[in-house]
Formats: structure tokens, C-alpha cells, sequence
């Protein structure tokens, strides 16, 4: 009787989790059978054309967070169609009467701040490479292209088209994406596609391709399959001209000289389409005025920090010249054209006469990229013309790796031969003498030759980057190689991660990011995560970090890290951790950490050894007052530092809001070597009047250098890809005059008037 009775139990158990495990929709074993359509689809949110009822539903969404083993608590539904030009898609987000939670109607939102539905597409079939298209309940757009399989870049511009309509328990958006505005192969009849929603307010988010709480649900591995009835139709002719005029009023208070006053320029873009997957890109004389100044940071570091590039040109395909080397140790780093340091280590602007970039894919399994650009010289800083060239390729080997080689060459035309342009100014020798600096160096040449092997399973439990560059110049001979190795195992509840770096000491890379040379650095870290069923928290997580550095032949350690993390994710939407961490530092130059406080030197040999605890809390993200805090305390070199720094906000949704960005750093040193008081303050005001006009005001005033930048900023996208900008900017000196100026503190300010218009020929 016993042994029936549990007999009886597990057909019950197992018959009631058949239907759950058939809810589930498996990676590439769910599929969608696209049909062609004749008729005019009309973007209304409304779905009255009869295609919509006639094709396949993408449906059996599963909850990702905060539990990953049920279905999403209200459905979502996709359907699939097109014609000779796009590509569309019918989606309805099934929802309650709250509202909805949305930062503003600016386009390229932040991901996780906004309630949405985004579709990642790989046309490819290569689980590596493709797009993604995001719309929010208010019909707000976001672009991006994927890179390694899972990496979005959201800075990436494109011309697609949607409508949103609301109703009382669901929104329906209709989204038409042209062939022509992706990169494919018209031969290829399967391509990968997963859908994956936000759905803030509830702080759940679901896929149609069900993935485990670990993993990236836009990772493309899980996706599904989407089968074409045919070959996809052809772009056609893909040529895009976008001209762009402006006028400007541009002053220097400093050096007049360098104020060009009233000024007018004019420049183009062009996008030739040389076949489905592989695009021409020129530019002439182009112009980044529209693209938002960086965001100051207080640097403590003894090396240079790295800012995003965001200038359009150099968005597509980035991943193909930017990805070779670890973070820290770059071949190609598109900032260094257009962009250079002055001789106080300011960022100076250098006009780029022209260029031109091919890339994309040769075939199913090939990838290349070339790239070569001209910048005018600059007399004030005694720089001369510039060529700087790139080419990589990349193949996919295995069913997700891929082996790519890398070959960036710099020339400073006009140039004696045999001579180093820091003869010329011997303002750059002397820094580069006392820096090592590599990224502001102008030799005659600088050439970079690189191979790399990027390892991704299919089952996403192995990661891997192991990479071998060579640097040539007609400076350095000696010490001129960077390798590393990165391996990754992942599960469910562990992950274990180990990093090897080693640069030369003549390793010399003008055209990438290399802040550091002479040293092998190795890290290793595993860290656990627990799944408790608790209703406050999703998941939480310890980490180990343990990392050296060590001199190029391995004679001392030089950096020693020792850091153990405890981090929480909680089911309001808000996160916290605590990190503590045991620091040493060896000088190997001499080095001031307050100045220009202070500055008094921490010597070359000297050496420090400090402990630091941090707390991090981000609070809920719905809330219409949000905020988040980083606070830490402990030794800092022969001395102690408390820091405190985040960033506060209010929402008026949908149409902007306010914040304050904040940063302050109290440092006291040993006796003798000083102390200092640190600030930036940023606050930002955003406003969206409607989805196609935005104005952003914001501040920077950074004590440190005694600056305050103002950027406002108007944007009306008259049409697709389409803009006119109104940008003011100034730097001003809050506490006096500046040298030279006499009862005037500004230093410089500029007014710019641009047109930007996007034609498809």
C-alpha cells in the first residue's frame, strides 16, 4: 500500500511538471516560420491588418528575475512579418492599470531604468555579432549593435520606425526595421532571435528563450530559431548621405589667438552598402560638437583613465578594432584620433580631415575591418599631419570562438626621418621622460601587430581571451611585446576567473590605450552566488579578489591586492554591497596624490600598505526619488581617505529629470606630505517635450582644477537619423580671475548652430 501511495505521488509530480517544462521555450529548439506579406502595414499600435492574425505567435515568456523557474506573471506576444523592404514586428505587453515606469522620452534610454521590450537579432546565424531594437510603453527607441554574443552598444544610430498605443491592460507597439538599416546575409534562411522584457514596475523581467537567473537573457546563445520561407529579400541599393551644416561663435580668453570668432563648417557622412554585410563608411571633415562632453572624475590614480567613445562614426563594427587587448591594455582606441593631450595634460581637439572604414562580413564566417583616417596639424601644440591606419580580421571557429589578427599603424607626416618629433617640443620629451607616458608620444612611427583566440562555449561555461601584440617604432627595440590570458568557468551558483596581463617595457602602442608598461599582473577570482527563497531578496553573492603586479622581470611586486565582496540584489529593485580590501603600493616614480594641493612627492622606492571598507546601496529604481551612495574609509598611502560619492535624481516622468552627480574625496597624509579636500558636483537637468525634442542641461565644477563647465544642449530630430542642434558650452575659473584676464574668470565659451539630415539615395 505504501510502496502505491508513492508510486501515486511521483506520476502526480512528474504529470504536474510536464506542463511547466513544456512552457519553457529551449534555445535553439524553439522555432518561428516567418510568412511574407502584400500588404501595407500601417505602424498604429493597432494590428488590423490580417497578416496579424494569420502568423505564428512568439509566446510562453519565462521569468527571468526575480525567479527563473515559472512563466512571466502577465504574457507578452510577438508576431513576425515582412515584405521587400522591412522587416516588422506586432508586440503586445499584457500589463495591469499602475502606469508604467520610464526615465523620459529621450531616445537610447537606460536599460535597466526603463520598462520596455527589446528584440536581439543575429542575422548572421554566428551567435556572436548582430542588433538590437528596444521600445518603451511611451514608443521611446533604442538602438544598439552585439558584440562577443551578449555586449550591446547603445551609442550605435540607425533609421527604423515604431508606433506604441496604450490600453487599459496591455500595450501594442508596431515596429518596421528596413533591410537596409542591418547587416546580412541574403542567403542565410535561419537567423537567431530572442526577445527579452522589462517590466519595471513589477521588477520582473521574462524572455521568450527561457535563461537561467545567471546568465544574460540577450545573450545571443539563448535565442531562438527564426526560418525564412525563402532567401531574405536584398537591400537593394544602400547608400546613405548625410551632410551636416554649421555656424558657430567660438572665443578663447586665455589664448585669443586660438578663438576663431564667428565660424561656418560643413561636412558629410556617407554608408555605401557594398553588399548585405559589409559597408563603406567615409567621412569628410566631420564634426562632433553635438556629442555630450565627458564626465569630469577625480582621479587618484597614478595613470590615465579611459572615457567611452560616442562619436557615430566609429560605433559600427567597433568591436572589431576596439576589442583586442584587455581594457587595459588596447591596440586600437578610436579616441586617439581627433583627440590628444596638451602639455598640462588637457584634452585638446585635432580636426580630422577625412576617412574612410570598410568593414563587416565577407562570408558566413569571416569578418574584416579597415580603417584609415587623416588629421590636420596643430602648430599651437607643434603637432604634425596624421595618417592612422587599421586592419583586423576575424574568423569564427568552433561554434562561437573566433581567431582575429589586428595590424594598427600611425604616421606623423612631415616628419624628419630619423628624427622624434619631441625634438621639436621639448615640453613632450620631458614628459615623456618622467611618465613613460605611451599614449602622447609622436614618434615618426608606431605600428602595432596583434593575433587573439576568443573562447565561448556553447553551453556559455567557458569564456576565454588569450592575445599576443608586438609594437614597432623608430624609438624602442627592446621589451615591445603585450600578452594575456583570460579563462572563465561558469555554473549556476559559482563562477571562478583568472587574468594574466604582461607588457613590455618598450611596448609602445600610440593608437591604442595602454596607461601602464613594464609589468606582469595577475588576478584571480572566484565568487558563489545564493538563490534564497526569501521575498526581499533575489539573489546575493560573495566574491575573492586576490591580484599582483609585478616589474617586467618579475625582481619585486610593485601592486598587491587582497578584496572580499558581499553583494545583494533585492526584490524592490535596489542592490547593496559591502567590499573590504587590503592595498600595497610600490613607486616606481616619484608621485603626488593631492596635487595641485600639494606637492609633496611620494618617492621612487617607497612603498604603502593600507586597508579600505566600502558600502554601496542603490536604492529602488521605480521610485520617482532615487539615489545611490558609495562610501568608503581607510588608509591611503602614509595617510587616511574617506570618500563619499553617487548621484541623486528625481523623476517627473515622462518628461525628464533632475540630478546631482557628487564626489567628494577628504585625504590627510603623514606628517610633511599635506592634505586635501576634493569635490565635483554635477547637476543635470533633462528634458523631453516630446519623443523627437530633448534639451539636457548640466554643470561639472571640479575643485581640484578650479573649473566649471556648463553644457546645454537642444536636439530636435525633425526626421529618422535627422537633427538640428543648439549647443552652448563654457569653462570658467569660479575662484578668481584667470591669468591674463583681469576681472574676467571665463576662460572660454562657444555657441554652435548644426544641421544634421539623413538621405537615403
Amino acid at each position: 500500500m505504501k510502496t502505491a501511495q508513492q508510486y501515486l505521488i511521483l506520476v502526480y509530480f512528474i504529470c504536474g511538471f510536464l506542463p511547466l517544462s513544456h512552457a519553457q521555450n529551449q534555445a535553439q529548439h524553439t522555432e518561428y516560420n516567418l510568412q511574407q506579406t502584400k500588404e501595407n502595414i500601417v505602424l498604429d499600435g493597432e494590428l488590423n491588418e490580417s497578416i496579424w492574425q494569420n502568423t505564428e505567435v512568439a509566446t510562453d515568456f519565462y521569468m527571468n528575475i526575480p525567479q527563473d523557474d515559472r512563466p512571466a506573471s502577465l504574457e507578452s506576444e510577438v508576431r513576425m512579418t515582412y515584405d521587400e523592404k522591412n522587416f516588422y514586428f506586432a508586440i503586445t505587453c499584457f500589463d495591469g492599470q499602475e502606469g508604467y515606469v520610464v526615465q523620459s522620452l529621450r531616445r537610447d534610454w537606460d536599460w535597466p531604468l526603463n520598462e520596455n521590450f527589446s528584440i536581439y537579432l543575429d542575422p548572421y546565424n554566428d551567435f556572436t555579432n548582430g542588433f538590437s531594437f528596444g521600445i518603451t510603453p511611451y514608443g521611446v527607441q533604442r538602438e544598439g549593435t552585439i558584440d562577443e554574443g551578449v555586449n550591446v552598444n547603445e551609442d550605435w544610430d540607425n533609421k527604423w520606425y515604431s508606433h506604441v498605443k496604450r490600453y487599459e491592460d496591455r500595450w501594442i507597439a508596431e515596429i518596421a526595421i528596413p533591410f537596409k538599416s542591418i547587416r546580412y546575409s541574403d542567403e542565410n534562411k535561419i537567423w537567431n532571435m530572442q526577445f527579452f522584457r522589462n517590466h519595471l514596475k513589477r521588477n520582473e523581467r521574462s524572455s521568450w528563450i527561457a535563461v537561467e537567473q545567471q546568465f544574460t537573457p540577450s545573450a545571443l546563445t539563448f535565442s531562438g530559431k527564426i526560418l525564412w520561407p525563402e532567401n531574405p529579400p536584398p537591400a537593394g541599393t544602400n547608400i546613405s548621405f548625410i551632410p551636416y551644416a554649421l555656424g558657430n561663435y567660438d572665443k578663447n580668453y586665455i589664448d585669443p589667438e586660438l578663438g576663431k570668432g564667428l565660424n561656418a563648417n560643413a561636412g558629410f557622412d556617407a554608408k555605401i552598402g557594398l553588399s548585405p554585410s559589409l559597408n563603406l563608411d567615409l567621412t569628410v571633415n566631420p564634426d562632433f560638437s553635438q556629442v555630450e562632453v565627458d564626465r569630469q572624475v577625480i582621479n587618484l590614480s597614478r595613470f590615465e583613465v579611459q572615457f567611452p567613445e560616442r562619436r557615430q562614426f566609429f560605433l559600427e563594427n567597433a568591436d572589431l578594432f576596439s576589442k583586442f587587448g584587455f581594457p587595459h591594455a588596447r591596440a586600437f582606441f578610436s579616441r586617439r584620433i581627433g583627440i590628444t593631450t596638451d602639455t598640462l595634460g588637457r584634452s585638446e581637439q585635432v580636426p580630422i580631415l577625412g576617412g574612410a572604414r570598410m568593414s563587416g562580413k565577407i562570408n558566413e564566417k569571416l569578418r574584416i575591418g579597415v580603417l584609415n583616417m587623416l588629421t590636420d596639424k596643430r602648430d599651437d601644440l607643434q603637432l604634425p599631419y596624421q595618417n592612422y591606419s587599421v586592419l583586423t580580421i576575424q574568423q569564427n571557429v568552433l561554434k562561437r570562438s573566433n581567431v582575429a589578427f589586428v595590424f594598427a599603424n600611425k604616421e606623423n607626416l612631415g616628419i624628419e626621418k630619423g628624427k622624434d618629433i619631441s625634438q621639436y617640443n621639448p615640453q613632450i620629451a620631458r614628459r615623456e621622460i618622467h611618465n613613460k607616458d605611451t599614449t602622447t608620444s609622436y614618434k615618426l612611427y608606431n605600428r602595432v601587430i596583434g593575433a587573439e583566440f576568443n573562447l565561448f562555449t556553447e553551453d556559455t561555461r567557458w569564456a576565454g581571451d588569450f592575445y599576443y601584440q608586438r609594437s614597432f617604432d623608430n624609438w624602442n627595440k627592446n621589451g615591445t611585446y603585450n600578452h594575456g590570458t583570460f579563462i572563465r568557468y561558469q555554473r549556476r551558483n559559482y563562477s571562478v576567473r583568472w587574468v594574466h596581463t604582461a607588457i613590455g617595457d618598450g611596448f609602445n602602442a600610440e593608437m591604442g590605450f595602454v596607461p601602464r608598461v613594464g609589468y606582469n599582473q595577475g588576478s584571480f577570482s572566484p565568487s558563489y552566488i545564493f538563490y534564497p527563497q526569501n521575498e526581499k531578496i533575489i539573489n546575493h553573492s560573495l566574491s575573492l579578489n586576490v591580484s599582483y603586479t609585478s616589474d617586467s622581470d618579475f625582481s619585486r611586486i610593485t601592486d598587491r591586492s587582497f578584496s572580499l565582496s558581499h553583494d545583494f540584489d533585492f526584490t524592490n529593485t535596489s542592490s547593496a554591497s559591502i567590499d573590504v580590501s587590503r592595498n600595497y603600493q610600490y613607486m616606481f616614480f616619484d608621485f603626488s596624490p593631492i596635487a595641485p594641493f600639494n606637492d609633496s612627492l611620494l618617492l621612487q622606492g617607497t612603498e604603502y600598505e593600507w586597508n579600505v571598507i566600502k558600502v554601496d546601496y542603490i536604492s529602488d529604481r521605480r521610485s520617482v526619488f532615487t539615489y545611490n551612495a558609495s562610501l568608503s574609509y581607510g588608509g591611503f598611502y602614509n595617510g587616511q581617505r574617506f570618500n563619499v560619492n553617487g548621484n541623486i535624481g528625481y523623476r517627473f516622468q515622462p518628461f525628464g529629470s533632475f540630478s546631482i552627480r557628487y564626489d567628494y574625496n577628504s585625504i590627510q597624509l603623514a606628517e610633511g606630505f599635506g592634505d586635501a579636500n576634493f569635490y565635483l558636483i554635477g547637476p543635470r537637468l533633462d528634458l523631453t517635450m516630446t519623443d523627437a525634442i530633448f534639451f539636457t542641461g548640466f554643470a561639472q565644477y571640479n575643485n581640484r582644477f578650479d573649473n566649471v563647465n556648463y553644457n546645454l544642449r537642444f536636439q530636435w530630430r525633425f526626421a529618422p537619423a535627422s537633427d538640428i542642434f543648439l549647443v552652448y558650452t563654457e569653462n570658467f575659473a569660479p575662484n578668481g580671475p584667470v591669468d591674463f584676464i583681469p576681472g574676467d574668470n571665463t576662460k572660454n565659451r562657444a555657441l554652435i548652430l548644426k544641421l544634421t539630415y539623413w538621405l537615403n539615395l
